[in-house]
């Protein structure tokens, strides 16, 4: 997402909201720098969700199968959504899970042109 997304689309207003969970074995803590490094740019954010309460709430709000906790999701909200108690559902999500019905598999280049139409941009030519 850092090279096909933030590094390709320079609007000031876009945000990133990057929520770390431990969702393996060996995510017993928060990432470290050289982790977080992943995602650089400066209008990105990192949370470490260590009671993994992300993925519960993602997970219904995406209507994931029940076995399929809800983490390597991108999602995509207008300017000046709200949330509540649980999360909105996104204009439009991509998804590294497998195989699923209701959502594409992550494609940077589709999911970037989403994000400018989102924006209010024009598709790169």
């Amino acid at each position: 997402m850092q090279t096909e997304v933030l590094d390709d689309i320079d609007d000031p207003s876009l945000r990133a909201y990057v929520a770390w969970v431990p969702v393996l074995p060996e995510d017993v803590e928060a990432p470290d720098e050289e982790t977080t490094g992943i995602v650089p740019d400066a209008r990105a954010r990192h949370f470490w969700d260590g009671e993994g309460h992300l993925p519960k709430l993602f997970h219904s709000v995406l209507g994931l199968p029940a076995d399929w906790p809800a983490w390597d999701v991108y999602l995509i909200y207008p300017p000046g959504a709200t949330w509540g108690e649980t999360p909105p559902s996104p204009l439009y999500w991509e998804h590294q899970l497998g195989e699923l019905p209701n959502a594409p598999y992550l494609n940077g280049e589709r999911f970037a042109a989403r994000l400018r139409a989102t924006l209010g941009g024009q598709p790169r030519t």
